[in-house]
């Protein structure tokens, strides 16, 4: 005769599942709330037997934290050391990066860890967006990660990294794979990276052109063409200036004759260079600012 659980459905069993492990989470919050106050007691018990003297010498915390030291060392004694790590949702995060944050040796007292400072170095790291650290007894630390997404290469002074989508510089991530992705030049270039993905977005064929945003004096964006072609965007509407490139290039072609800089500063008129010798005087607007 088969056993009952085998007449389980699928979510019987899941929702079993859920109940253990809620039931084993509950005792490991009940063994660390039980050593927290078994360390407490050691410092009080150590506070009373030192005297008053103990805090007027300067020595209050060093009672406290030999008290706790001890009683930690216990614990790993008894077996709450750290013997296995598992890490979960990395995938362009340097190993060594991680290692380094976390800065954990074998062995440790796993409950003398603090998680929440676990949590706030992991999450120090450039490539990292969120992290969660759990403790599950005896002997193991859950880390997961949730990675920045690369959106663009930022260029600034000769170098190159890759932003997310808030513009967080990802410098420990390899470009290699991520070559073919927007960039963006200056210094300020990717507090205001959302407005390019935008743009990118708008337009399928000025998308296909794009080769570059630079940033002009942290007030506006120039957009190189990969034909060498700029296109000098206001600083107020960038987004109605663009939509407007847009739907010129589908009426007119516009890019595809013999055009240099396209100017769109102002609004409801268009100014086009054609020849070198007039592009020569703006050379300066490719420059990073």
């Amino acid at each position: 005769m088969a056993k009952n659980s085998d007449k389980l459905t699928l979510r019987q069993r899941e929702s079993q599942r859920i109940m253990r492990e809620k039931s084993m989470r509950k005792k490991r919050q009940a063994i660390v709330r039980k050593v927290q106050v078994g360390c407490a007691v050691c410092v009080a018990l150590a506070l009373v037997g030192g005297g008053f003297w103990v805090w007027k010498n300067s020595m209050f915390s060093k009672a406290v934290q030999s008290a706790s030291d001890g009683m930690y060392q216990m614990t790993a004694r008894a077996g709450f050391s750290l013997d296995t790590l598992y890490l979960e949702g990395r995938s362009r995060t340097p190993v060594a990066e991680i290692n380094k944050a976390i800065g954990l040796n074998k062995g440790e007292p796993i409950l003398q860890l603090s998680l929440q400072e676990l949590k706030e170095r992991l999450e120090a790291v450039g490539s990292i967006r969120t992290a969660a650290v759990e403790r599950e007894l005896p002997n193991r630390l859950a880390i997961r990660i949730i990675e920045r997404e690369p959106v663009a290469i930022w260029q600034y002074q000769g170098k190159k990294v890759l932003v997310d989508d808030n513009g967080v510089a990802m410098p420990d991530v390899d470009m290699a794979a991520y070559r073919n992705l927007p960039l963006i030049v200056g210094k300020d270039a990717p507090e205001e990276i959302e407005e390019v993905l935008a743009l990118l977005q708008s337009s399928k064929e000025l998308t296909k052109r794009f080769s570059a945003a630079v940033r002009i004096s942290s007030r506006r964006w120039n957009i190189h063409l990969k034909d060498g072609t700029q296109v000098k965007l206001p600083e107020q509407d960038a987004a109605k200036a663009w939509e407007a490139l847009a739907k010129m290039q589908d009426k007119q072609q516009l890019l595809d004759r013999d055009v240099k800089v396209i100017d769109l500063r102002v609004a409801g008129r268009l100014f086009i260079k054609t020849s070198p010798e007039d592009v020569a005087s703006d050379t300066s607007s490719a420059k990073e600012t």
